[in-house]
C-alpha cells in the first residue's frame, strides 16, 4: 500500500551557475598559469623583434662607413689574439675583409701589404713602419697608405747606391706603442729594415687593450650597434671625458700606461741600435684642430720629444706638412672619422721621403768623408812600412 506522503524534490546545495556551461567555466585556468603564458608571448615577441633587427643590422651596415661599426667588424674578421700579454692580438693571416668602402687584404705574414721575403735582396733599402689604424690605412687602399706613397716616390728617384726601396706596412689598428714596438722585437726585426719609423699617434699611452673573443658580441649586429650606441650617447652626455680632456690625461706623469709608452721608446731605440737599424719616430697630430697655431697637444708632444732626445733618438713632427692645407675636415676619411685619407697620407709621405733622403745624403757625405782617412791609414807611410827607397 502506496504511502499517501508526498516527498518534496530532491534539492542540491550548491548554487547552480548562472548561464549555460561553457569549457571556459569548466577549466579555467589558474593566475600562475595566465602570468606564464603572458610570459612567454612576450619573449616570442622580443626574440621576433631582435632577429627582424639583426636581419636590418646586418643588411644596412654590410657596406658602411660607419666608424663604429665598421671597428667591430675589423676586430671580429681580421683580428685574433695571442698569447703575448704585450702584443694581446694580431691580424689573421691571409684575413680579407670589406672596411669603411674598401678591400682589405691581409698577407701570410700579418700584414696589409705585398709579400715581402725576410731575407732584403742586394741594393735595396728597406724601410718598416710601425703604427696603428693610421698607419694601416683605415678607410683607404693599400695604395694610398703612406706607406706606399712613399714606397713609390723613393722608387721614382732611387736614392744613390740603392736599386730598389721596400716600405713595408707593418700598422695595426688599435695599437699603442708598446705593441708596435713589442711587435718590431718579437717578429719584425726579421725583415732587416735599414730604417725603423714608428708613427706615433696622441693616444699611444694608453694600456695595452685586450682582444675580447665571444660568440654573441662576435656574431651579433644587434648587440654591437646597441653597445657602441650606448657609448657614444655616454660621450655626448658627459658621462665621459671629452677627447681633448681624456687625451691630455694621457700623459699624466703618474699613469702607468705613459710610463710604459716611454719605456717601450727607450727599448726601441736600443734595439735598433743592436739591430744595426735607424730608427725615426714621426709624430702624427690628431687632425681636428691643426691648422694656424691652435694645436691643443702640443704639452704632450713635446713630453714624447724629451723621452727620446734622452736616447738621441730622432724625431720628426708631421703637423708641419699637414696643417694649412685647406679645411681639417679635407684630411679626414669621412666627416664623421678623422683618420687621415689619401690626401693626408700623402702629404704625410712627402715628409717621410724629404727625412729619408735627407738622412742618406748626410751618410753619404760622411763616407765620403771618411774614405781619403781609410787610404791614409792604409798607405805604406801609416802602415808601418819604410819611407826609405827600396836598394838597387
Amino acid at each position: 500500500m502506496e504511502s499517501s506522503t508526498l516527498t518534496p524534490p530532491e534539492t542540491s546545495t550548491s548554487a547552480k551557475p548562472e548561464g549555460p556551461v561553457t569549457p571556459e567555466t569548466k577549466t579555467q585556468p589558474s593566475l600562475g598559469a595566465r602570468l606564464l603564458g603572458q610570459l612567454a608571448i612576450l619573449i616570442f615577441t622580443v626574440l621576433v623583434m631582435a632577429v627582424a633587427l639583426e636581419i636590418f643590422l646586418r643588411i644596412d651596415f654590410y657596406h658602411s662607413k660607419d666608424f663604429s661599426m665598421e671597428m667591430w667588424k675589423y676586430a671580429v674578421r681580421l683580428k685574433h689574439p695571442v698569447a703575448n700579454p704585450q702584443l694581446s692580438f694580431q691580424h689573421v693571416p691571409n684575413g680579407h675583409s670589406f672596411l669603411m668602402g674598401v678591400d682589405v687584404k691581409i698577407n701570410s705574414q700579418g700584414l696589409r701589404d705585398y709579400e715581402y721575403p725576410f731575407q732584403k735582396a742586394p741594393g735595396t733599402y728597406r724601410v718598416l713602419m710601425l703604427g696603428d689604424s693610421t698607419t694601416f690605412g683605415w678607410g683607404v687602399r693599400q695604395e694610398d697608405t703612406a706607406a706606399k706613397f712613399l714606397e713609390r716616390k723613393l722608387n721614382a728617384n732611387l736614392p744613390p747606391g740603392y736599386n730598389k726601396v721596400e716600405v713595408i706596412d707593418a700598422g695595426v689598428g688599435n695599437y699603442d706603442t708598446v705593441q708596435e714596438v713589442t711587435y718590431y722585437e718579437t717578429q719584425g726585426k726579421a725583415f732587416n729594415p735599414d730604417l725603423v719609423v714608428l708613427v706615433f699617434f696622441i693616444n699611444d699611452p694608453e694600456s695595452v687593450p685586450v682582444e675580447h673573443k665571444g660568440f654573441l658580441i662576435d656574431s651579433s649586429y644587434l648587440i654591437a650597434f646597441t653597445t657602441n650606441r650606448f657609448d657614444g650617447l655616454l660621450r655626448r652626455t658627459g658621462k665621459r671625458p671629452d677627447w681633448k680632456q681624456y687625451y691630455a690625461s694621457l700623459y699624466d706623469d703618474d699613469k702607468p700606461g705613459f710610463q710604459a709608452c716611454k719605456q717601450a721608446l727607450h727599448s726601441l731605440a736600443a734595439s735598433t741600435r743592436a739591430n744595426g737599424s735607424q730608427v725615426l719616430v714621426a709624430l702624427l697630430p690628431e687632425l681636428h684642430q691643426i691648422n694656424g697655431d691652435t694645436y691643443p697637444f702640443k704639452a704632450a708632444h713635446q713630453k714624447i720629444e724629451d723621452v727620446l732626445a734622452t736616447d738621441k733618438s730622432p724625431s720628426l713632427e708631421l703637423i708641419n706638412g699637414l696643417k694649412d692645407h685647406g679645411p681639417e675636415e679635407t684630411l679626414f676619411v669621412t666627416p664623421l672619422d678623422d683618420h687621415p685619407n689619401a690626401k693626408a697620407n700623402d702629404l704625410i709621405s712627402d715628409q717621410l721621403e724629404h727625412w729619408i733622403r735627407q738622412k742618406l745624403a748626410q751618410q753619404n757625405q760622411a763616407q765620403q768623408n771618411q774614405a781619403p782617412q781609410n787610404q791614409a791609414q792604409a798607405s805604406p807611410a801609416n802602415a808601418g812600412g819604410s819611407s826609405q827607397p827600396a836598394r838597387q
